[in-house]
């Protein structure tokens, strides 16, 4: 329980109407189902919920916490359980009242945004001044801010825009004690447009591989990099997704591109990227497919014996969407050859999604970050067998891997059946880096699908510890204790930050740096042997790396 005294200094910093204990708002805050650390609906509930509307606010309420031995996680866009306390004695800093785009500098083409000014808002007002800005695959409504500084980062705009780490410039960020640390060219006094100077650089301290999920402050300000957008300033349309009818300008095409085998698919796509031509590019899952056109499908009874329409589905399964956007024709003819002969080099078959009308819902579709909601209308949940950023190769070989897992579950009714091809695939960004993950649905209401979920997890585990990949997506306190061992005990480094950084402990440590055993209890005991043995195998010891 949150003691009166700290209540009272909450209510001096933002004022009575900003802060709540009162138990219906706090299990508001604790609903997460999503990416929860097991199959649960709820995270632990807050001891308070506080709203702050400035940076100094934010500073204040942090030393509160700091003051009365409380610890604080701060909410931005929100998405799923790591936005929420993973642990007792959490005030949830919820920082929806600072959603301002502060600035939008055209000439040196960057915006400078506060936490909750969504990709969406950012995107409408950057496009009047003919730019845009990379948004997650999560969509529109999601945090480009939190992207940048303190999650994940990657979407089908990638071979355009890089990815969210990659494109983060100023910042500011309230540091654990309540201290303010201002980065890159912006704590030189020198504006936002820098993220590495001159001025202090802790990109790789401040976020690292995924960020930490606000386990080590809170991120008040940043600047982030802006893309030409060749499109009309305001897009006018009408409807939602397949229903959408607006007009493709005449330098925009759409292509959906269809390989015969998954080695084609492969050497083509890495083609097409090392040619540096396209605006979105991005694999076409066929469970998301399916879900957009059919979102009842997987519960029909008749879906198990469509076996003709499932092979013909899978005729499609190696193909992808390129969209060329272009501020010439005659650089849209270029690129159009481009795209032509590596297709054609590689046995493809390239169709204009113009002839089927489905190129304006896919371009805005894309474009808009609007399509990420399919993602849920199959169960209502999903998971994620990791996620990967690595050579366009090696994750095109590693999605092979993750079907025949998912296959497997597939046939004994575990998840639903999206033809083991529910992989989202971004490609490429700079140095031919694509990024996988392997997607299955599940409904929490069925037992066998929850009692699957870790069984599929080990699975996954173990196939990217023996092909010697990163713990990728995810931030689980158990896949970190596992994983850490495999990557230079990276976690021991970040403990050693996080003490210098945070020494009252006053950040939600949980997606951070926190670390459990994965409890493997009812898994088949061969597949426990399994994972044991690669980790023993592969595990850093103090001499260095496994040999």
């Amino acid at each position: 329980m949150l003691l009166n005294e700290a209540y009272k200094e909450l209510e001096e910093v933002v004022g009575p109407e900003n802060v709540s204990r009162e138990p219906a708002v706090l299990d508001g805050y604790a609903y997460q189902p999503l990416w929860n650390l097991g199959p649960d609906m709820w995270v632990h509930r807050p001891v308070a919920v506080v709203l702050p509307s400035s940076t100094e606010e934010v500073q204040d309420v942090v030393r509160a916490c700091n003051k009365h031995g409380l610890k604080f996680k701060a909410l931005s866009s929100g998405w799923g359980a790591i936005a929420g306390p993973g642990c007792e004695g959490v005030v949830q800093i919820d920082l929806r009242r600072m959603d301002r785009i502060l600035e939008i500098d055209e000439k040196n083409m960057y915006a400078v945004v506060e936490p909750c000014a969504i990709g969406g808002q950012i995107r409408a007002e950057a496009m009047k001044a003919g730019l845009h800005i990379h948004m997650i695959s999560a969509g529109a409504v999601s945090s480009p801010l939190a992207s940048a500084t303190s999650a994940w980062g990657c979407s089908w705009d990638g071979i355009a825009m890089g990815w969210s780490q990659r494109n983060v410039l100023g910042v500011e960020w309230v540091l654990p004690t309540g201290d303010l640390l201002n980065l890159g060219s912006l704590g030189s006094d020198c504006g936002w447009f820098c993220g590495d100077g001159p001025g202090p650089s802790l990109r790789g301290i401040m976020r690292g591989r995924c960020g930490g999920f606000g386990g080590n402050g809170v991120f008040t300000k940043c600047a982030i990099k802006l893309y030409n957008w060749p499109g009309p300033p305001q897009p006018e349309l009408e409807g939602l997704f397949f229903d959408m009818d607006m007009e493709v300008p005449e330098n925009i095409k759409v292509y959906w591109i269809i390989f015969h085998d998954r080695k084609s698919f492969a050497d083509a796509t890495y083609e097409i990227a090392k040619e540096g031509i396209g605006y979105n590019a991005t694999k076409i899952s066929l469970g998301t497919f399916l879900q957009g056109l059919f979102p009842h499908i997987y519960h029909k009874k008749s879906w198990k014996k469509a076996q003709a329409l499932k092979k013909l589905l899978l005729g499609i399964q190696f193909s992808f969407l390129e969209i060329l956007a272009t501020s010439s024709q005659g650089e849209l003819e270029f690129q159009e050859m481009v795209l032509r002969k590596a297709v054609s080099d590689h046995g493809g078959i390239m169709l204009d999604a113009e002839y089927v009308h489905l190129a304006a819902p896919i371009f805005w579709g894309l474009v808009s970050g609007g399509f990420p909601p399919v993602a849920f209308r199959a169960s209502g949940m999903f998971n994620i067998g990791w996620g990967q950023d690595e050579v366009h190769d090696a994750m095109v070989s590693a999605e092979a891997e993750g079907e025949k897992i998912k296959k497997e579950w597939i046939a004994k009714e575990y998840c639903l059946d999206d033809l083991g091809d529910s992989s989202f695939h971004f490609f490429c960004e700079e140095g031919m880096i694509s990024h996988y993950e392997e997607c299955w649905w599940y409904d929490h209401r069925e037992e066998k699908h929850i009692e699957a979920l870790w069984s599929m997890e080990v699975d996954f585990t173990s196939m990217h510890i023996d092909r010697c990949m990163e713990s990728g997506l995810d931030c689980d306190p158990c896949v970190r204790k596992m994983f850490s061992p495999l990557q230079g005990n990276y976690n021991v480094w970040q403990k050693k930050i996080r003490e210098a950084f945070d020494p009252a402990g006053a950040g939600d440590p949980t997606f951070y740096t926190a670390e459990e055993d994965l409890d493997l209890s009812g898994i088949d005991p061969e597949k426990v042997e399994k994972l044991s043995k690669l980790i023993a195998e592969k595990s850093w010891t103090e001499s260095g790396p496994p040999k």
